[in-house]
């Protein structure tokens, strides 16, 4: 029989408690930054790339320099650590049907998360380094673009899946 509770219809259990919370924290978190990620991909960078490349350059510095606000680093970072505690509880309750969803979840987002730190963020502080009135500021710029791109695409799709594994986990 049907009825309305925290607990499925079937009789089952749902995850309860902290891991609950974290899975929520988390899959709020990992969709927020795809839905950043997202947006990069889809029209900030093509926008920034129908600029002559000196103003891509120069608009593109401005954003990162904006970007690390106290917001988007607990987004970013805040997830990561929710991720990284979800992932060591989610393996201790592994015979739980939600644990397997909470830990690919946690994985995924946390692939995203070292994509950025591992590539995304060194390159941003380079580009940030190059003197947009400097002779070769225009090459600079077309090289930084597509494989940024590139690695950008394929951060949202892990920070995308998580938000998946995160969600069906809470409907495990």
């Amino acid at each position: 029989m049907y009825r309305l509770s925290s607990r499925r219809f079937t009789g089952g259990m749902m995850i309860d408690g902290l891991p609950r919370a974290l899975t929520l924290a988390g899959l709020l978190g990992a969709g927020l930054m795809a839905g950043t990620y997202f947006a990069f991909s889809t029209f900030v960078m093509p926008g920034l790339r129908r600029l002559r490349p000196e103003q891509g350059l120069v608009a593109m510095q401005a954003i990162n320099k904006a970007a690390p606000t106290p917001l988007l680093v607990l987004a970013l970072v805040g997830t990561g650590l929710v991720s990284l505690v979800l992932g060591v509880s989610a393996l201790r309750r592994l015979d739980e049907p939600a644990a397997g969803w909470q830990l690919a979840g946690a994985g995924l987002y946390l692939v995203s998360l070292l994509i950025t730190i591992g590539y995304h963020i060194p390159h941003n502080n380079a580009l940030n380094l190059v003197d947009p009135a400097s002779a070769g500021a225009g090459q600079a710029w077309l090289d930084y673009y597509r494989p940024w791109m590139l690695l950008n695409h394929v951060r949202t799709v892990f920070a995308l899946a998580a938000t998946a594994g995160f969600a069906l986990a809470l409907r495990a």
